[in-house]
């Protein structure tokens, strides 16, 4: 039987570690959607990658995409850092006091309605980091149904979804992977609770490395 070297066995045991603390996360995404009343519209956007983002120097940005267009129709260009396992608030600049008292950054530019495709991209390329809607689809009205519709409603990203919607074309169920609430309900924003965060680590001791090394 081959033996391990006392070297070998340490190795091993700091890169087992290391990937069992990997997060589940690869990216940025949306985790809080309102489309209320009059201009109560915010977008919330979770950090559980592991590591601070730098929204400037990544070039993040929000694109909405009106009543079923191709192209862009407005983009709000964000800025700052969102520290791990926080969010950064998006807000129009004229919502009610409770909503912009929430809010890390405000703009007149962030307009949507229950048929709009809203997106979060990065860097000068515009990488898709996640999709809200369908882009090219007109629903009409909304896309789904009840509090989990996409129009008058807040909807919240459910803890099991640990990474964003990379393809803006595809089909959008806001019921597979969003929680709906009646219109202008803000006691959620500021905040989200996922389950993806790391895999438990089993300690690694000194018992283990003899094992091992045997």
């Amino acid at each position: 039987m081959k033996r391990w070297t006392l070297s070998a066995a340490l190795a091993c045991a700091v890169t087992c570690v290391a990937a069992l603390s990997a997060q589940a996360n690869t990216d940025l995404i949306i985790s809080e959607y309102v489309e209320g009343s009059s201009f109560n519209k915010a977008i919330e956007i979770w950090n559980r990658t592991g590591a601070p983002i730098d929204l400037t120097a990544g070039g993040y940005k929000i694109q909405m995409y009106f009543n079923g267009a191709v192209a862009v129709g407005g983009t709000v260009v964000l800025s700052g850092v969102l520290a791990d396992n926080d969010t950064y608030v998006v807000t129009h600049d004229q919502a009610t006091l409770v909503l912009l008292n929430l809010a890390d950054q405000t703009s007149s530019g962030l307009l949507f309605n229950g048929d709009d495709a809203v997106v979060l991209v990065k860097s000068a390329a515009n990488t898709t980091v996640d999709a809200f809607g369908q882009i090219g689809n007109d629903p009409g009205t909304e896309w789904g149904a009840g509090l989990q519709s996409t129009a008058d409603n807040t909807l919240r990203r459910k803890p099991t979804v640990c990474d964003g919607d990379l393809i803006g074309t595809d089909l959008f169920d806001p019921s597979i992977q969003w929680d709906g609430f009646a219109s202008d309900t803000f006691s959620g924003i500021g905040s989200h609770t996922d389950a993806c965060g790391p895999t438990p680590v089993t300690p690694v001791t000194w018992g283990t490395i003899k094992s091992v090394y045997r």
